[in-house]
């Protein structure tokens, strides 16, 4: 059997790339697709209405890559056209600052080949600073099965680490496109789509996040406003039906816990402590968690 035959054979695997002023990283991000050791991949990169030179620098990729340019209208957006247009049987969405390890694909694949009733697979990554030197690793460790309970109290879905049947989720509508929603749309649509499938945790790393002051955790405030949003939406579907009060104080927990992170991170000690006062009095038991001790301690340094 000659390699295109062998190719033909393995599932197709869509890549989807929305991209917004990123011609300083697109460039590693599609070259991290096209390394990888699984042949069988389409790579659709939607730009969002980009200003810089994007365009230009993966002019060069144009022959293996699928580039569509769209008027700006968020990444929920950009991510339901590349759904669109996407071929694949399986499909994930990679952020175009970010990069995959080079056997990422094939790992999935095999996965979920081998796992038919799990619609989407998840990892760990490891975060890298914007010269990509690598800073530390984000161990997921999450659950498998019918997650959507623990997924509700906590996001531990890293976009770039997942892969996912094509048809599952295009069966929910794919991502929310609302500007509001803008940095936790991925979160919003990971629990409703854990409320027709199986999620899977694999434990390894398949996935380098990129962290640089362009980010959306970066802006505290939008961050603060995209996950009360996506917890109104929650409040307002069948999630709530789903999972009971418990799942609900954690979730506004981890959400103004994560909001004291973004703010202190920001240096605004005013805001952080605030969060953390509301995270403690939506559940007590969140002085457990690292991060919370962490932030106390960050505030507490410099407060001398």
């Amino acid at each position: 059997m000659n390699d295109a035959a062998a190719q033909s054979d393995l599932p197709l695997v869509s890549v989807v790339v929305p991209t917004y002023n990123r011609a300083e990283y697109i460039v590693e991000t599609i070259e991290s697709v096209l390394q990888q050791t699984y042949p069988n991949i389409e790579i659709i990169v939607i730009d969002d209405g980009s200003t810089d030179d994007t365009a230009e620098v993966i002019r060069p990729f144009a022959p293996r890559i699928r580039y569509v340019w769209q008027d700006n209208a968020e990444r929920g957006a950009s991510r339901n056209h590349g759904l669109r247009l996407a071929s694949g049987k399986y499909i994930a969405f990679l952020d175009s600052d970010d990069v995959w390890v080079a056997s990422k694909v094939e790992a999935a694949v095999a996965f979920l080949e081998a796992n038919p009733h799990v619609g989407l697979v998840y990892t760990d990554a490891v975060q890298i600073d914007s010269n990509g030197k690598e800073l530390r690793l984000l161990r997921a460790s999450g659950p498998s099965g019918r997650v959507t309970g623990k997924l509700l109290e906590n996001n531990f879905v890293s976009i770039g680490t997942h892969m996912a049947r094509t048809e599952v989720v295009r069966e929910i509508g794919g991502f929310r496109e609302e500007r509001q929603l803008s940095g936790s749309e991925d979160w919003e649509m990971w629990v409703r789509l854990s409320l027709v499938t199986d999620f899977a945790y694999m434990p390894s790393v398949t996935a380098k996040l990129r962290t640089h002051s362009g980010n959306t955790m970066t802006n505290a405030g939008a961050m603060r406003r995209s996950m009360e949003r996506a917890a109104e939406l929650f409040r307002q579907s069948e999630v709530l039906a789903k999972v009971g009060r418990r799942s609900l104080r954690r979730m506004d927990a981890n959400i103004a816990l994560v909001n004291a992170i973004n703010y202190c991170s920001n240096g605004d000690r005013r805001e952080s402590i605030k969060n953390l006062r509301q995270a403690f009095s939506a559940d007590p038991k969140i002085i457990l968690d690292a991060r919370f001790a962490y932030t106390l301690f960050r505030l507490l340094k410099t407060s001398r």
